[in-house]
């Protein structure tokens, strides 16, 4: 489902450049300079829920705090029609709701080795949405004939 405004509550106008395509995907997390810094595996990776992305970025849902400006490696599962996706991109906000963290994510270039340009990926991020929410569909019973 496409949208083009802000979910998050904020009284603040709209500043995307990009309609939003809403979903509901699990996506394994990379803390990459927590890596670098040399962090061990397990505390330099997280789940975040993906709950919105566009040409420009992503909104996910995460347990814990990401810095601002924190390089990330977010890994896409794959579905019955495409393989995984790596996306790379950076931390914009990270705001407190609940008892969880509402993070916005640029999707930028965080390697020098251009094949890893997350743009690369984009065509099957919307492969992988379509067929994801499909799949759910399926498992609660209410798939399309």
């Amino acid at each position: 489902m496409l949208s083009d405004s802000d979910t998050s509550g904020a009284n603040k106008p709209e500043r995307r450049r990009f309609a939003r395509f809403t979903t509901e995907i699990p996506v394994t997390t990379r803390r990459d300079d927590l890596l670098a810094k040399g962090q061990a595996a397990g505390r330099s990776s997280c789940r975040l829920r993906l709950q919105d992305f566009s040409l420009g970025g992503l909104r996910a849902e995460s347990a814990v705090r990401l810095k601002q400006r924190e390089r990330l490696t977010l890994r896409l599962p794959p579905t019955a029609t495409q393989p995984a996706v790596e996306l790379t991109g950076r931390v914009i906000h990270c705001r407190r709701q609940d008892k969880r963290y509402q993070v916005g994510i640029e999707l930028c270039q965080t390697r020098d080795d251009p094949m890893s340009s997350p743009f690369r990926q984009l065509p099957r991020l919307f492969s992988v949405a379509v067929d994801y929410a499909q799949d759910q569909l399926r498992v609660a019973g209410c798939s399309e004939s």
